[in-house]
């Protein structure tokens, strides 16, 4: 234990020498000037996903979230999971079963397998690159410059479509200057993270670059009765990146990022919770031996899991006059080990002692895009984009699982390639009325090789094959109205669209040839964007209805021997429909209070599944939607004050607190009574003291230590689990801008 701590402070003192030696003796911002005061007015927010081009918020017709970097600091998280909190109808959680695999929900449709076979049910965009399997893409969110959270079917203006929604996660540039920021943080469960960015130029106005550099790592939090001294949820994780920006030319620039993550955090662990109709509970008499405790588990399997990943992206944007072109490059390598103790008890009841997953990614997006007053946009009246996308990804994942004892492997490689092209039309009618059309034409390919459960850990070979063609055509259309400068009304209707594909470790040859469809989605939107008093106060609402045929399911079976088998097929029909209120007011100079909500009516039309125990066909029709919470909301607020003098250098300090709020909602997959879960509320706050050249906060997480269970699911009649919270947690902050 003493020398993974030596270890852990030797890269962290490594880090800090490296993003401090070159700031000594440079100063910075003095963040009590008007220039950096924090929330004295409504910002106007600029966005680039709604139209792919950059717009202000406030004139997209569109259902989007942003979220700057100064809100994505107060949030203090080093991921995104924090976003639920900040934005209506969407639910980031963490899978305690695959370290670094966020469970993403918009508007009560989420996907939560780590099978290679499927496409993420809600994707994330990093830098405009499409990720092609979600483990992964939490992203370290110290260098961010904004989130775009876009709710509802993309297919017309993003590379890869998506059929409920996204996350855009865009990086901060090199700026050209030398300078920079890093922070030190200490917390809860000895938390130590250090990170930091350094900008700097090569070639004056032509070339500049940054480098940045993370460390994180904290003890485990769930309490191992069995092993004493082992608890889980420990994490560690490292990131560096570079970035370059190419400016030869005014019309000409090229932004290019590299980077390297490496994660060998453990899994969150969870609680045995099976009642006595399970065969966990017949067998090795483990009934529920957690149902009144939080934060335990039992365990038996222990190895520390890891993921490293490799990314480049390029991002190229050329002015021709009448148009832009623009170009973006992704590639990325994945490797994951993951080890997880399905029972949660020292029996090997139902273990997972090894999933190997390795992926290589490739994709290009071209777009041409029109320039304001370049001679093809009709005097301003006609905004449009034409853009081609292809995506590649090669992915092999291979499954051994114990179930009573008796080991069992799969191996599989799924390979998918991707074709699109699509474009949007804006065109203005009359003076404040802008109507919109979009299409897009998908065509994939898939391609799966597999093997059936082979007795025995050992790799199978790969001994079966089956492919398959996919293609799909999707509209959009809508129309603005701009009743003045501050106020605006909108319509859209979009169309959604998920590639199908197979099983991705399949019981049969039945099982395997049958595969899964594409899932189809239509989307009717209203909404309003309005600024109110000046500036003051804005209040955007949408109303919504999305109806899904096919929907895509990951369900868990029954599989041979006493195991399991994670199929996805589609199982139901489902309609959600609600209302998302954002709301911002600055009632007076340097207090802006903030508050979102959203409600949900979400729930499955037609959905029939089969009970893995007795085989019972089991009518889901009208049931909730798995994670679909009836309610969110959060109201948040934040002060800044200026001492008259300064304090101990201290210059001014900034407040915040944060309320949020769930209802409860059901994380089953087959509706169990496992997974019907309660609501709660929960209080974060922090208060920063900022000096010219530094600040220093203090934040304290679920502030009144609410327990709550955040996932639960029952595992084929086998055993239930259930995983809990973060408990309160609190620390301390150092920055250093320059």
């Amino acid at each position: 234990m003493e020398t993974n701590r030596k270890y852990n402070m030797f890269h962290a003192t490594i880090i800090t020498a490296m993003m401090v030696s070159p700031i000594l003796g440079l100063s910075a911002e003095d963040p009590t000037s008007s220039s950096s005061r924090d929330n004295r007015i409504i910002d106007e927010i600029l966005i680039t996903a709604a139209r792919g081009r950059e717009e202000p918020i406030q004139s997209a017709p569109v259902a989007v979230s942003a979220v700057t970097a100064d809100q994505i600091e107060k949030l203090q998280s080093a991921d995104i999971t924090s976003l639920s909190s900040v934005v209506p109808n969407l639910i980031i959680d963490r899978t305690p079963m695959v370290p670094g695999g966020p469970v993403i929900s918009i508007r009560g449709f989420s996907s939560r397998t780590s099978d290679v076979a499927a496409e993420p049910g809600v994707p994330v965009y990093i830098d405009g690159v499409y990720q092609s399997i979600i483990t992964g893409s939490g992203a370290d969110t110290f260098d961010l410059e904004s989130i775009e959270i876009l709710r509802g079917p993309q297919g017309t203006l993003l590379g890869k479509n998506a059929s409920a929604g996204g996350l855009l996660l865009r990086r901060s540039r090199p700026t050209g200057e030398l300078d920079g920021k890093m922070e030190l943080e200490y917390g809860s469960k000895d938390l130590i993270q250090v990170q930091g960015l350094i900008n700097f130029p090569i070639i004056e106005n032509v070339l500049a670059g940054k480098i940045y550099g993370m460390y994180r790592n904290r003890d485990g939090w769930i309490k191992n009765i069995e092993n004493s001294g082992k608890n889980s949820g420990a994490e560690q994780r490292s990131t560096i990146r570079g970035a370059l920006v190419y400016t030869p030319i005014d019309t000409f620039n090229l932004y290019i990022t590299a980077d390297y993550i490496r994660d060998e955090s453990e899994q969150l662990g969870f609680r045995n919770v099976s009642d006595s109709s399970q065969l966990g509970c017949v067998f090795f008499n483990e009934c529920a031996p957690h149902r009144d405790m939080r934060r335990v588990t039992s365990g038996g399997l222990t190895d520390k899991p890891r993921w490293d990943e490799s990314n480049v992206t390029a991002n190229a944007e050329w002015n021709l006059g009448a148009i832009q072109l623009t170009s973006i490059t992704g590639y990325r390598k994945y490797e994951q080990k993951n080890v997880t103790d399905l029972d949660a008890s020292p029996h090997p009841i139902l273990e997972v002692p090894s999933s190997y997953t390795n992926m290589k990614q490739y994709s290009q997006e071209l777009r041409l895009i029109s320039s304001e007053g370049g001679g093809l946009d009709l005097d301003g009246r006609l905004n449009w984009l034409l853009a081609g996308y292809y995506g590649y990804s090669d992915a092999d994942m291979d499954l051994a699982i114990v179930a009573f004892g008796e080991p069992q492997n799969q191996f599989q490689r799924y390979v998918r390639d991707n074709y699109a092209i699509f474009g949007q039309l804006d065109y203005e009618l009359i003076d404040s009325l802008t109507v919109s059309f979009g299409a897009r034409r998908s065509w994939d390919e898939v391609e799966h090789d597999f093997s059936l459960p082979t007795p025995g850990l050992e790799r199978p070979k790969l001994e079966h094959r089956n492919g398959k063609k996919f293609n799909n055509t999707s509209i959009e259309a809508g129309a603005r109205y701009q009743i003045d400068s501050e106020k605006m009304i909108y319509f859209r209707y979009a169309e959604g669209y998920r590639g199908g594909g197979f099983v991705g470790h399949p019981a049969s040859l039945e099982a395997a040839a049958a595969g899964f469809g594409p899932e189809e989605s239509k989307n009717y939107e209203v909404g309003a964007k309005t600024d109110w008093l000046n500036g003051k106060l804005r209040v955007n609402v949408t109303l919504f209805e999305t109806k899904f045929s096919d929907l895509q399911q990951d369900i868990v079976l029954s599989g041979p021997g006493n195991t399991f088998i994670q199929t996805i097929s589609n199982a139901a029909d489902a309609t959600t429909k609600g209302v998302e209120l954002e709301a911002v007011i600055s009632p007076v100079e340097n207090w802006t209070v903030r508050s979102n909500i959203g409600y949900l009516d979400a729930g499955y039309d037609d959905y029939v599944s089969i009970d893995p125990v007795d085989g019972k066909v089991i009518d889901l029709s009208g049931q909730p939607i798995r994670n679909a919470q009836r309610w969110t909301g959060s109201l948040s607020t934040d002060y800044w004050h200026a001492f008259e003098q300064s304090i101990f250098n201290f210059k001014s300090i900034n407040f915040h607190a944060r309320l949020t709020s769930r209802s409860s909602f059901q994380t089953s997959s087959t509706a169990h009574p496992v997974g019907n879960l309660g609501g709660y509320t929960t209080v974060d706050a922090s208060f920063t003291l900022n000096a010219p050249s530094y600040n220093v906060t203090f934040y304290i997480n679920n502030a009144f230590d609410k327990n709550y269970t955040v996932m639960a699911e029952n595992i084929s009649g086998l055993v239930s689990w259930a995983a809990d919270n973060f408990p309160r947690h609190m620390g301390i902050k150092v920055g250093i801008n320059f």
